[in-house]
């Protein structure tokens, strides 16, 4: 999912962490049957299956919207207008399965283009995201890593945390 090239100036470890992750998420996803969608996930979820990937899906969206108005050179990007975010990820929680599916794929290749195609000057940007938050666009190939692998996992079809790479899980017990 690198594309051509490589995101330049972008942080390199975890960009490849993220575009890992994604493979991994992707890999559940597709052995998920599409009668299971409507099942709980993990017991240690805090969301259903539908809303654990419509919130993959929706913050890939997010993140590369971000990447693009950087790229662009736009005064004031935003990830989402407040609110945005929530309203979309309960309204994609109702796609038909196969929707779903194809949100986090068409989400995941537009993300991976947009840090790819991001200078490396813009590497350097800061955003609010749509709760308000400072946000920089260095931390969101580590965010969308952090997602992907746990979110993985809260599918609870068989992805377990001893497949995570060393880095993600130091860098987990970090944050805890």
């Amino acid at each position: 999912m690198t594309g051509a090239r490589t995101a330049l100036g972008g942080p390199a470890e975890d960009l490849l962490l993220a575009y890992r992750g994604t493979a991994y998420f992707l890999r559940w996803l597709a052995l998920l049957p599409e009668r299971a969608y409507d099942e709980p996930g993990a017991p240690a979820s805090e969301c259903d299956r539908r809303t654990t990937i419509a919130t993959v899906g929706y913050d890939a969206r997010g993140w590369a919207r971000l990447a693009e108005q950087l790229r662009e050179g736009r005064e004031h990007p935003a990830t989402f207008a407040p609110g945005e975010r929530e309203a979309a990820i309960v309204s994609g929680a109702t796609l038909p399965p196969r929707a779903l599916r194809h949100l986090v794929e068409h989400s995941a290749v537009h993300l991976a283009v947009e840090w790819r195609d991001l200078p490396a000057s813009a590497w350097h940007g800061r955003s609010v995201d749509g709760t308000g938050q400072s946000l920089a666009i260095a931390d969101t190939p580590w965010l969308r890593a952090r997602q992907t692998w746990l979110a993985a996992v809260d599918l609870g079809s068989g992805a377990s945390v001893a497949d995570f790479p060393s880095a993600v899980l130091d860098r987990l017990m970090v944050e805890a």
